[in-house]
C-alpha cells in the first residue's frame, strides 16, 4: 500500500506550485540496505577425521647401540697406524634395567673393533654410567670431561690408555 503525503505550501507562497514527493517504498529501501551490508563470509572446512597421535615408545638403548655410536667416532686412519694390539674392557653400569653391561675396544696391527662383549686379555678397564656412555657417544661430552667426571673409573696400561685415548 502507497501513502502519499502532501507538504504544505511554505510560507512565502509565491504562485509555485507544490507537489507531494513520493517516499520511496519500504521494499526498495530495505533492499538497498540489505544490499550494502550483505557480506560473504567463507570458512574454511576441517578434514572429516583428524589425524591421530600415535606415540611410540622409544626403542631402549643398548650396548649395540653405544658400541654402534661410539664406533662412528673413532678415527679409523688413525687406528690403522697402530702397530700391536692394544684392548679396553668397557663397563657400562646403570642401564634401564638395572643391569651392567660390557663391551670392548681393540684395535689389532691397525685394525679397530668395537664389540658387546667382555674382553680378558685387556690392557685397561674403564667403567662408567650409562648417562655418560651416552653423552660420550652422542658428541655431548668430550672424552677430557668423560674422564675428569666422578662416573668414570679407569685402571691398567696408562700407555696403551693414551695410544687408544688418541683415536677419539
Amino acid at each position: 500500500m502507497k501513502k502519499i503525503v502532501e507538504k504544505k505550501p511554505s510560507v512565502n507562497n509565491t504562485d509555485k506550485k507544490v507537489t507531494a514527493k513520493k517516499p520511496a517504498t519500504k521494499s526498495t529501501a530495505t533492499k538497498k540496505s540489505t544490499a550494502a551490508k550483505t557480506t560473504v563470509k567463507t570458512t574454511a572446512t576441517k578434514p572429516a577425521t583428524t589425524p591421530k597421535k600415535t606415540t611410540r615408545k622409544p626403542k631402549p638403548v643398548t650396548i649395540d647401540t653405544i658400541c654402534g655410536l661410539i664406533f662412528k667416532k673413532l678415527n679409523q686412519t688413525k687406528a690403522a697406524k697402530i702397530t700391536g694390539t692394544i684392548a679396553a674392557d668397557i663397563e657400562v653400569w646403570g642401564f634401564e634395567d638395572g643391569s651392567n653391561q660390557k663391551m670392548y675396544i681393540e684395535i689389532k696391527d691397525g685394525k679397530l673393533s668395537v664389540m658387546p662383549h667382555s674382553y680378558d686379555a685387556k690392557d685397561f678397564r674403564v667403567s662408567l654410567s650409562f648417562a655418560n656412555a651416552i653423552d660420550f657417544a652422542n658428541g655431548k661430552i668430550t672424552l677430557d670431561k668423560l674422564i675428569m667426571s666422578k662416573d668414570f673409573y679407569a685402571e691398567g696400561n696408562i700407555v696403551s690408555a693414551i695410544k687408544l685415548a688418541s683415536i677419539f
